[in-house]
């Protein structure tokens, strides 16, 4: 009976302990032994285009095609606390990271030419008190080309204090050129379109070359086919590329670029004539 009492006693008492020193040392949590006061780490340049499965983010960033642009790299320290002392940054561009991601997801994304941009300064101070600082890249997007998949590696290379992360210590951005035609839509059709008639979506157009566009999604704003459309600047007349479907030729002359009202509109037929669609895309705003 004895052995009973001690051996509940001990079970009483043993939590009691085990609490009392988990609070005294406080073993988890942000003052914990041995804890990371500020892990360092590039912040998201926009929604991650990368799959969750990747080991480098990936970031996919368009640019207008003018003399000058500038994409800004966001340095962060993130935990508890804002940091506690000036933390020096240093990144530094490492384009051997494209052959990583290319590898591991199936890409083909190549290096931007150094003439189309200029990293002046590769160190930044996150201040006391603060949590991120930013490092800005000048671009010559007016220099881009569509021939390529066009992108840049950069990494947290050095940091005064803190740890850099190994999640977000490396990135990889796509960048490319925006055409004058890019951006977000309504795309209405009219009754006698095939397959979606008299219907009203919110659609992408987005470049994939100086004066071409892609329908995102697919067809109608609905199917997964392919559409392209392509901008005579001179004229403003618009032709129709649909490779699942064909389009029939010649083409209809009154699809065209509205640069006043920044209307899109577009006639075409399937290319055994089986289908007709009648489209019209009205701008609203950016992607």
């Amino acid at each position: 009976m004895k052995k009973i009492i001690k051996y509940i006693t001990i079970a009483l008492i043993l939590p009691l302990i085990t609490t009392s020193c988990l609070k005294d040392k406080e073993l988890i949590g942000p003052d914990a032994d041995g804890a990371v006061d500020n892990i360092i780490e590039f912040g998201n340049l926009a929604a991650p285009a990368s799959d969750v499965t990747s080991s480098i983010p990936l970031y996919a960033l368009s640019f207008d095609m003018d003399p000058e642009g500038v994409l800004n790299l966001v340095l962060k320290c993130v935990g508890a606390k804002p940091a506690t002392t000036d933390i020096k940054v240093n990144i530094s561009i490492d384009n051997s990271l494209l052959n990583k991601y290319n590898e591991e997801n199936e890409t083909e994304y190549v290096a931007l030419p150094t003439s189309q941009y200029s990293l002046p300064s590769s160190e930044v101070t996150i201040k006391s008190g603060e949590r991120e600082a930013i490092i800005p890249l000048n671009l010559k997007p007016d220099q881009f080309t569509f021939d390529e998949d066009y992108a840049l590696g950069f990494k947290i290379s050095s940091v005064s204090s803190g740890v850099i992360s190994g999640n977000f210590g490396q990135i990889v951005a796509a960048i490319s050129g925006k055409n004058p035609y890019d951006g977000s839509y309504t795309l209405t059709t009219s009754a006698n379109t095939s397959l979606v008639p008299s219907a009203t979506k919110s659609v992408k157009l987005v470049t994939v070359g100086a004066n071409r566009l892609k329908l995102t999604p697919g067809l109608l704003g609905t199917y997964s086919n392919e559409v392209y459309y392509t901008v005579n600047p001179s004229t403003n007349h618009v032709t129709v590329e649909c490779p699942s479907l064909g389009v029939q030729t010649p083409q209809d002359t009154r699809s065209n670029w509205n640069p006043t009202t920044k209307v899109l509109t577009v006639y075409w037929k399937q290319g055994n004539g089986g289908r007709t669609f009648e489209e019209t895309f009205t701008y609203t705003g950016p992607r």
